[in-house]
C-alpha cells in the first residue's frame, strides 16, 4: 500500500479507560508486583512474562506504549515507538489466534478510526487531542474487543469468534504533524 498521508498521520497513546496500553510483558510485570497474586498463579504469569509475549493490552500502573498512526489511502497502519525511538514494529492482528500484537513485517492490519457517533475518521475530523473511539480492522471492518479478566492480562482481539462488544479507547494524541518520526520500514 502506497500514498502515505502525512497531513492525517499523527502520534498517539491509547487508553482503555485510565488503563495504558502497552506490552503485555510490562502488564504482567506489573501484576506480579501485587502481593495479593501468590502460587501457581504467580508462576504462571511469571512464565508467560519470561516467554516474551507479542502481545498488546492494557493495565494499571503502566507506561503508555507511543503509536504513530499512519495514513494511507484512507485507512491506517499503526506503528509502535521502541526504546531506539524508531517507529519499527506495527500493531498487528495477523497472527493465528488474531490478538493485536507487535509485528516485524511488510503485511500490517488495517485499521479504521470510529467516532462516538459511528463515523470513520482520519485525523483532521478528530478536533480534540482526547477523544473516545473504536478501532475497525481490515476491510472486514471487524472491531478491537476485549478478553480475558484478572486474574489474567486483557487481551485485545478482532476475533469474530470472540464474544465481546467493540472496545471503546481513549486516543490521546500526542503530535498532529509528526514530520520526524523515523522507521526502519516505510
Amino acid at each position: 500500500m502506497q500514498n502515505s498521508d502525512v497531513d492525517q498521520s499523527f502520534t498517539a497513546q491509547l487508553f482503555v479507560g485510565d488503563k495504558p496500553v502497552a506490552e503485555a510483558r510490562k502488564v504482567l510485570g506489573k501484576m506480579l508486583e501485587s502481593q495479593e497474586i501468590q502460587g501457581e498463579l504467580r508462576q504462571l504469569l511469571r512464565d508467560l512474562r519470561e516467554s516474551d509475549p507479542q502481545e498488546l493490552s492494557y493495565g494499571e500502573g503502566v507506561t503508555p506504549e507511543t503509536f504513530y498512526f499512519k495514513h494511507q489511502n484512507g485507512v491506517y497502519t499503526i506503528r509502535i515507538k521502541r526504546v531506539d525511538g524508531l517507529f519499527n514494529e506495527t500493531a498487528s492482528m495477523e497472527g493465528s489466534p488474531r490478538n493485536l500484537s507487535k509485528f516485524k513485517g511488510d503485511d500490517p492490519t488495517f485499521y479504521r478510526i470510529i467516532n462516538s457517533a459511528g463515523e470513520v475518521v482520519k485525523l483532521d475530523e478528530i478536533p480534540d487531542d482526547v477523544s473516545e473511539v473504536c478501532l475497525y480492522t481490515g476491510p472486514q471492518q471487524r472491531p478491537v474487543k476485549t478478553y480475558g479478566e484478572p486474574p489474567f492480562f486483557p487481551v485485545l482481539t478482532d476475533d469474530p469468534n470472540r464474544i465481546g462488544s467493540p472496545l471503546v479507547f481513549t486516543l490521546k494524541i500526542l503530535d498532529r504533524d509528526p514530520r520526524d518520526v523515523y522507521s526502519t520500514k516505510s
